[in-house]
C-alpha cells in the first residue's frame, strides 16, 4: 500500500480503513508456517499515512497462528483443519504486541481479535478467547476509550 492509496480512500469520502494482517507480521512465523516476518514496519507505515490523512483504523488479526479456520481468508486453506490447531495462546501474544506498539496511536480505533472463526470452534472456547483477548489488550494499556 502506498500513501496515494490512502489519499484516494480519503478523497472518496471515507474516514476509516480496515487493515488485515497475519500473526507472522507481528511475531514471525512459527510451527513451520511458511510465511515471512516479522514485518511490523509495513503496519507502521500504513498507520503513519492514516495519521497524516486523519483516517481511523481497525487493525484486524486476519490470520491467527494455526488458523481460526481452515479457509483461505485466514492465510491458509486446509480441508482437514481442526479447531484445536488454532494456537490461541500465540494469538494472544500477537495481540499484546499490537496493543503495546499502537496504544495511544491517534488513528487506531479498534482491534479485531480474529477473522471469521470457524463454526467448528466451540462457542465456549471462542467466548473464552474473546474475553482473554480483551484482557490482553487492556493489560497493555489500551483502554475502552481507545479501542
Amino acid at each position: 500500500l502506498t500513501e496515494e492509496d490512502f489519499q484516494q480512500i480519503k478523497s472518496k469520502g471515507f474516514n476509516s480503513v480496515r487493515i488485515p494482517f497475519g500473526y507472522w507480521i507481528v511475531t514471525g512465523p512459527s510451527n513451520g508456517d511458511v510465511y515471512v516476518g516479522p514485518a511490523l514496519e509495513f503496519l507502521d507505515r500504513a498507520l503513519g499515512f492514516c495519521k497524516t490523512l486523519g483516517l481511523q483504523v481497525l487493525l484486524d488479526l486476519h490470520g491467527a497462528p494455526g488458523g481460526e479456520s481452515g479457509e483461505t481468508p485466514c492465510g491458509r486453506e486446509m480441508k482437514d483443519w481442526r479447531w484445536e490447531q488454532w494456537r490461541l495462546d500465540e494469538s494472544l501474544e500477537a495481540l499484546k504486541v499490537i496493543a503495546t506498539r499502537y496504544k495511544g496511536h491517534p488513528s487506531v480505533s479498534g482491534i479485531a481479535v480474529c477473522n471469521e472463526p470457524s463454526e467448528k470452534v466451540p462457542a465456549d472456547v471462542l467466548c473464552q478467547f474473546y474475553d482473554q483477548a480483551i484482557q490482553a489488550i487492556r493489560s497493555c494499556g489500551m483502554g475502552p476509550e481507545e479501542v
